[in-house]
């Protein structure tokens, strides 16, 4: 609509912003400063339902910080930009929080302990300060009770079983104190517990578990304390997707040669030489060839193209094409075009491709009818409708009937922009009764038997589909090739008859093969390569050679 034009206007203007360097920090620094960011916007809804963990509130705090950073690019010649850079700025004080609250690197779960820094609170500081001295205070008793026992080889231990303990070898087992208490017998030592290390094990163990249960308390203080700051979070996320998605457009409109689309307020397409992004990428890639680009041209008056033409012709490549020019300019992009000049769409529709869903009893042609009967309920005058060979699933004369009635529909009715790609010639008489449609068709060029797809949009109904050449590209028996081609002489010269009198199983004689009088396949038949020795097979290559030239 009107409004949705508005807005893909605003983001080509800042596109255009962006790859003039019409601002502080140009695209390619933009694109470098976002490197490393989190998902804002996933992160604050595990906030707002209080599933967030404690590593992704790290990544939440060092991507305020750098949207804090590039909030500070401030005016721009495009009032897009600058909304979207003011909308960067984080929420007071949310930063700070979280990089005062979380260690760098804390544990992957709140249960597992170790997610707050130090000096944030400090009962848990002193809590863990008791954790952390166990070993200083260990090594002070151990070194205490060897001066009061004299015995040297006592040692003091913890581990998870047991706790605390003094273990003494059986050779000092007179010299242990009557203050000793046995905790554990080994083989060849005994293990004892006093009351001045089972008063520290009650303290140090119960430091643990209220370090942590004070961790948990903490942590769910925090998502408290963000739960005000979801809005302007979610705000923060919208600004750095958009600007992250207007660097990497301007970045493909200059490395792919697109140009700015233009946006009216009347309905029309107008594209000029038309790229489809994919299938150029594509054919740059292999190496095979230069992609046609193609016009087209859509108004008020022309509002729908009935398209013919071979198979492979480009009948599907210049439809899409047209509808992701279309999608990329309603969303601000520019377009692999030489121009572009768009009115308001309010929806693509497509029926395009084969499919079926057996399991809900859905054949493909079912299917096919089913999308065609909800792009007739849906679409508007606003709207662009691709239908790529409708009817084709059903009897000749049922899916002429229902091509014939959908394409009416779609220009009397639903006045919607059109492209109707078919290989029902009979549909190419549409244009005729219709103002507002026109005949168009990919160009293809017949060398004997063969063809030559020159994909060109070109005004005009085709000539003939090119079938059988097609089926002959695609490697179909030479036995096929002929039957097909006896038939549809047959079926061509009784076209004009009320009802089909042919019979497309009488077998046509077939040709004698080019072989027979071909000499070096005669000469080729007649080796037998399991009965040659190697100095034969030199001399039978020899012959060949010399037949050939």
């Amino acid at each position: 609509d009107v409004g949705a034009v508005d807005v893909a206007d605003r983001a080509v203007l800042a596109l255009a912003v962006l790859q003039a360097g019409g601002m502080a920090a140009p695209w390619q620094q933009l694109r470098e400063q976002l490197k490393g960011v989190s998902d804002v916007e996933r992160i604050t809804a595990r906030t707002a339902l209080r599933q967030v963990r404690p590593r992704e509130l790290v990544g939440l705090g060092r991507t305020l910080h750098k949207a804090a950073l590039l909030a500070q690019a401030g005016q721009t010649p495009s009032a897009h930009l600058t909304q979207l850079f003011a909308d960067l700025q984080p929420p007071e004080g949310c930063a700070e929080l979280l990089v005062r609250a979380i260690m760098e690197e804390p544990a992957a779960l709140v249960r597992d302990g170790g997610v707050f820094a130090t000096g944030y609170d400090a009962e848990l500081d002193e809590l863990r300060a008791i954790q952390n001295n166990c070993d200083d205070f260990l090594l002070e008793l151990e070194a205490k009770e060897k001066l009061l026992t004299g015995i040297p080889n006592l040692r003091v231990q913890f581990n998870k079983v047991h706790g605390f303990y003094i273990e003494i070898t059986n050779s000092y087992k007179d010299a242990v104190p009557e203050r000793y208490r046995r905790r554990q017998t080994l083989k060849n030592a005994e293990r004892y517990i006093t009351p001045e290390l089972k008063a520290f094990e009650d303290k140090a163990l119960s430091a643990q578990e209220r370090a942590l249960q004070r961790e948990k308390f903490l942590y769910e203080q925090l998502l408290d304390q963000l739960q005000p700051h979801v809005p302007a979070l979610t705000r923060v996320a919208g600004a750095i997707a958009a600007i992250d998605v207007l660097c990497t457009l301007a970045e493909r409109s200059l490395t792919l040669n697109w140009c700015a689309p233009e946006f009216v307020n009347h309905p029309c397409i107008e594209i000029e030489a038309g790229r489809h992004p994919v299938v150029e990428a594509r054919m740059a890639e292999t190496s095979s060839g230069s992609f046609i680009a193609n016009h087209t041209r859509m108004n008020a008056n022309t509002r729908m193209q009935i398209i013919t033409g071979p198979n492979m012709g480009g009948k599907s490549t210049y439809m899409r094409q047209v509808a992701l020019i279309v999608l990329l300019a309603s969303m601000g992009s520019h377009v692999p075009a030489s121009s572009c000049r768009l009115g308001p769409i309010d929806a693509i529709h497509t029926r395009i491709g084969a499919a079926d869903d057996l399991a809900n009893a859905q054949s493909t042609f079912m299917m096919e009818m089913t999308e065609a009967a909800q792009i007739l309920h849906s679409a508007t005058p606003h709207s662009l409708v691709l239908m790529d060979e409708i009817g084709r699933g059903t009897s000749t004369f049922d899916g002429l009937a229902l091509a014939s009635g959908i394409a009416t529909q779609l220009h009397d009715r639903t006045r919607a922009f059109t492209l109707f790609a078919t290989h029902y010639f009979e549909l190419t008489e549409l244009p005729a009764k219709a103002r507002a449609a026109v005949n168009m068709h990919v160009s293809a060029a017949e060398s004997g038997q063969d063809i030559v797809f020159l994909h060109e949009i070109q005004p005009g109904p085709a000539s003939r589909s090119y079938g059988i050449q097609v089926a002959k590209l695609a490697g179909m028996p030479a036995g096929v090739l002929h039957h097909a081609r006896h038939a549809l002489e047959a079926l061509e010269a009784h076209a004009d008859e009320g009802r089909l009198q042919v019979d497309l199983f009488d077998a046509p004689d077939m040709p004698e093969p080019e072989s027979r009088h071909d000499p070096l396949a005669q000469a080729l038949a007649a080796i037998n390569p399991d009965a040659l020795s190697p100095r034969e097979a030199l001399e039978a290559l020899y012959q060949l050679k010399k037949i050939a030239a």
